[in-house]
């Protein structure tokens, strides 16, 4: 479940994980950016997420906090997610942040 023949992600596959974390974790934006995003994965990539969540965790435990929500949701391709807070988001936006303002503007929402 989750990918297509061809080992390639669905978009539904993608929205379930989206979905997940909205509900269980409280995610207000989910992007996938990358690879995945550009329709060009291998069997090498992994699925690179941005999830923005309103958190009081630190930022190293948000990762693993957000993998045990979808645990049981395999896409063939290991979970990439980059969690941050609506305010973190912001923040390095205002800062320039060249890598999120990448992620802002090539990833595809979830």
């Amino acid at each position: 479940m989750g990918t297509t023949t061809s080992g390639v992600v669905t978009q539904a596959a993608l929205k379930a994980i989206a979905d997940r974390w909205r509900d269980r974790y409280g995610a207000e934006r989910v992007l996938v950016y990358g690879s995945v995003a550009r329709g060009t994965p291998t069997e090498h990539s992994d699925i690179d997420l941005l999830v923005v969540a309103p958190t009081g965790e630190r930022f190293y435990e948000r990762m693993g906090s957000a993998l045990a929500v979808v645990r049981d949701i395999s896409l063939g391709l290991p979970l990439a997610p980059i969690v941050v807070t609506p305010e973190e988001l912001s923040a390095r936006l205002a800062r320039g942040d060249q890598f999120i303002q990448e992620i802002i503007e090539t990833g595809v929402e979830l």
